[in-house]
């Protein structure tokens, strides 16, 4: 992995990590509506490696917003990220993805995709996660107190 992706991934990890109980929460909220799927977040962002340990990062403004989505299997969503530049250049992966869709336990469990990208350069990287606060539980407890999350409701 380029020194450019490791911290591509790097930062969408500590996205997903900082709003764990709001993700799971919304995963779980999701699938009760929708069926199997994945959260989405899209951010722009350009990272250059301008050698040792200098790096220059440029973020833009995503069209879709800081807003996290959902992306149910078999949608109009579902067939274009299938056709997407970035599943189509990391097959391995997205075979892998797909394979845990069908799997997951949406009570206990969830998928998150957190896309990057900057001009026609693009990447996302998925994470299966389990969290301490199960989808199921963290839905109850963010419903219930939603301002402590920084969301006027669920």
């Amino acid at each position: 992995m380029t020194p450019e992706k490791q911290i591509q991934h790097e930062i969408a990890e500590n996205i997903v990590l900082a709003g764990e109980v709001l993700f799971s929460a919304q995963a779980w909220k999701f699938f009760q509506t929708l069926g199997r799927g994945y959260l989405y977040m899209h951010k722009v962002l350009q990272i250059d490696h301008t050698g040792g340990n200098n790096f220059s990062l440029i973020e833009g403004t995503s069209q879709l917003g800081d807003k996290m989505y959902y992306t149910a299997k078999g949608t109009q969503a579902w067939q274009m990220m299938q056709l997407s530049a970035a599943a189509a250049s990391q097959p391995i992966q997205y075979a892998q993805f797909y394979a845990l869709i069908d799997n997951y336990d949406p009570r206990i469990e969830y998928v998150v995709i957190v896309g990057f990208n900057y001009g026609s350069d693009a990447r996302e990287y998925f994470f299966f996660r389990r969290p301490e606060i199960p989808p199921e539980q963290a839905f109850k407890i963010v419903s219930d107190r939603p301002l402590e999350f920084g969301i006027e409701s669920l």
